[in-house]
């Protein structure tokens, strides 16, 4: 008895499932890739932009400062910088938990608040060359990971002088 099959056997029907199983699971693990990529690269974007607010606010407020100075935890370890000027409220940079946290005071009235978040992992270092002029500097640092060298691009120091004398026109 030939006749015209018009069905699949069950062994046509393994090979469709185990051939579709494999395409599902490759396409899973593309797309787990491609979203943890997609992260990391926002998550280095908003570091990246943080860094470059808090280099350009730390250089503003040595540069206004008429002085500097490094705060200190228990323990003696450098906690921070503090920069005073005569007219400007005093300005605190302390490291809070991932994040640098800018602080101006009025007296003891906190004025304003700012805060420059990081990754996770960030290490922070405070250093103040006390001379003339004065060079307060930011060195900020994620340790590698994965067994990756790209975080080690990440290493940056922000430096600043301390108390720039700006001139006018006719002074000399």
């Amino acid at each position: 008895m030939t006749g015209n099959r018009r069905g699949t056997t069950q062994i046509e029907m393994l090979v469709i499932i185990s051939v579709c199983s494999v395409v599902m699971g490759a396409s899973g693990v593309l797309l787990h890739g491609m979203y943890r990529a997609g992260k990391e690269s926002r998550l280095a974007i908003e570091a990246g932009a943080a860094v470059a607010r808090l280099s350009l606010q730390f250089r503003r407020d040595a540069h206004a400062a008429a002085e500097a100075e490094l705060l200190k935890e228990a323990n003696d370890k450098a906690a921070g910088l503090m920069f005073r000027g005569s007219f400007q409220p005093t300005i605190e940079y302390r490291q809070q938990g991932r994040a640098i946290v800018r602080t101006a005071k009025q007296g003891d009235k906190v004025v304003h608040l700012d805060s420059f978040g990081l990754p996770a992992g960030t290490e922070f270092s405070w250093t103040l060359d006390v001379g003339q002029p004065s060079v307060a500097a930011i060195r900020i640092a994620r340790p590698t990971r994965r067994g990756t060298n790209l975080d080690a691009m990440f290493s940056q120091r922000i430096e600043a002088v301390v108390s720039i004398v700006r001139q006018t026109r006719g002074e000399p």
